[in-house]
């Protein structure tokens, strides 16, 4: 790649609007078609296109480029979608191997057999985090299972989207494009990396954007220090649209003790904002007109938080699933329209109500005494209608750090709760761990709320938050 720009981006500094801003310029210089537009999720490759189609009039089909990356492979290879191995084949494998494999990844495996097949991927994903890791797992099984998901591809004849990588640079075909702009920079694997120096290696022009303080995917393969030693041009977004002073101060804090970093000078929103500690998840103060992240750093600390916002009687999202299932409200709702008018609107309403009545519920009693459902979800079912809890409501999430990468709200609540594995992982490689600390922190519009962990490991055992300006 040639005539790189690197465009460094902190949180809420615009990035997007920024590469948004250059696409425009771009466009009135080269065709679409001359543009290529990658980024680690389709939203972010598509949100270029859709704007230029929406400003300028293009169609859709004359951006053949603005695609994540494996998704400009799959083309370009001329792949089909039933040459890709997908969920019926892992449970296939599966039954062969008679192991358990999902398909799906998160840093903290439910299933123990898919960090072999995680493994695999992270062989040719990120050589050098590969043997790391591959130490902490048993030796001939890892062998017996790599041997056998090549010879079950072979067989098959399938490929997974890392061998659509893989394929695209051994043809070692540049695309026909004069521009590229890489998005999210900071998430790619070295893999990707390989890939994208293939297919941009004839541009005239090739801008870069990430923010290095965010790669928070190293575990699956990230490569930040590719995206931190390739030479080029540094643009740095000097003004944060998110963040008051007092947050990005603190977060700022938290960034500059990251060992291996590009330093970035940007300014606030505006002053203020606050930084709040607490001890328990009692003192927090929810207020009906804001919005709120709730965040930990593992999966297994989220009961944690589901559990008093039930208490409360409040409805939320836990990574993207309603605190109360679609069919039930529909159910209460159609129930209590028909015990006043005696009919259903329409025969699925009475077929969703028949689905959750009680066995020996007799006449029309009201909707707590007639439906099968558990004392917990029963109860709060009815603090929610007492609390006037509007059921389509997203205001208040409930995630991981990385589940909110790219969000924002108004107030984070962030527990300081960490599982062993991460303390380890912290002394390991500490600057990955202030990245994910920094994500979770700079979320925040308004107000963080740090609170103390419970557990036998947690963030405030590593960090010294007196030292960075929050008082206990």
């Amino acid at each position: 790649m040639r005539d790189v720009t690197k465009i460094f981006g902190a949180p809420g500094c615009g990035k997007t609007h920024y590469l948004l801003n250059l696409l425009d310029e771009l466009l009135k210089i080269y065709a679409p078609s001359e543009i290529a537009y990658v980024s680690f999720t389709r939203k972010g490759a598509y949100e270029g296109r859709d704007r230029a189609v929406a400003k300028f009039g293009f169609e859709i089909k004359e951006f053949p480029y603005f695609k994540t990356l494996h998704a400009i492979a799959f083309a370009t290879n001329g792949c089909s979608r039933s040459d890709v191995i997908d969920k019926k084949h892992y449970k296939v494998f599966s039954k062969a191997l008679n192991m358990h494999f999902t398909g799906y990844y998160t840093e903290d495996f439910s299933n123990n057999d898919d960090k072999y097949l995680f493994t695999y991927f992270m062989r040719k994903n990120n050589p050098k985090a590969f043997e790391k890791i591959k130490e902490t797992l048993d030796q001939n099984k890892m062998r017996f299972v790599f041997k056998n998901y090549d010879l079950f591809k072979e067989k098959f004849g399938l490929i997974d989207y890392n061998d659509m990588i893989i394929k695209f640079v051994a043809d070692g075909k540049a695309l026909p494009v004069k521009v590229a702009i890489i998005d999210e920079a900071q998430d790619l694997t070295t893999l990707q990396w390989d890939m994208c120096q293939v297919a941009f290696r004839d541009c005239e022009k090739v801008f870069i954007a990430g923010d290095d303080d965010q790669a928070i995917y190293e575990w699956s393969g990230a490569d930040v220090n590719y995206f931190l030693d390739l030479p080029g041009r540094q643009v740095i977004l000097n003004h944060s649209y998110r963040m008051p002073s007092n947050i990005l101060n603190f977060s700022k804090a938290i960034s500059s003790m990251i060992g291996k970093r590009v330093d970035k000078v940007f300014s606030p929103r505006e002053e203020g904002g606050e930084i709040i500690y607490h001890n328990s998840l009692d003192t927090i103060e929810i207020k009906p007109d804001e919005t709120y992240y709730f965040l930990s750093r593992n999966n297994f600390f989220l009961n944690k938080l589901d559990r008093m916002l039930r208490e409360q009687g409040l409805m939320f999202f836990r990574k993207g699933k309603p605190s109360i299932k679609e069919k039930i409200v529909k159910a209460i709702i159609a129930y209590e329209k028909f015990r006043k008018t005696g009919t259903y609107a329409t025969d699925l309403e009475q077929l969703i109500v028949d689905s959750l009545r009680r066995p020996d519920a007799e006449g029309t009693p009201p909707w707590y005494e007639y439906f099968n459902l558990d004392i917990e979800e029963l109860t709060y079912c009815r603090d929610l209608i007492r609390n006037k809890a509007k059921l389509n409501s997203d205001r208040l999430q409930v995630s991981t750090i990385h589940g909110v990468k790219g969000g924002e709200a108004d107030n984070v609540v962030l527990l300081l709760d960490i599982t062993k594995n991460v303390k380890k992982a912290y002394r390991d490689n500490t600057d990955s761990e202030l990245r994910c600390l920094y994500v979770g922190c700079t979320r925040a519009k308004k107000t963080l709320h740090l609170v103390n962990s419970t557990s036998r490991s947690g963030y405030d055992d590593v960090l010294n938050f007196n030292e960075i300006g929050v008082k206990k």
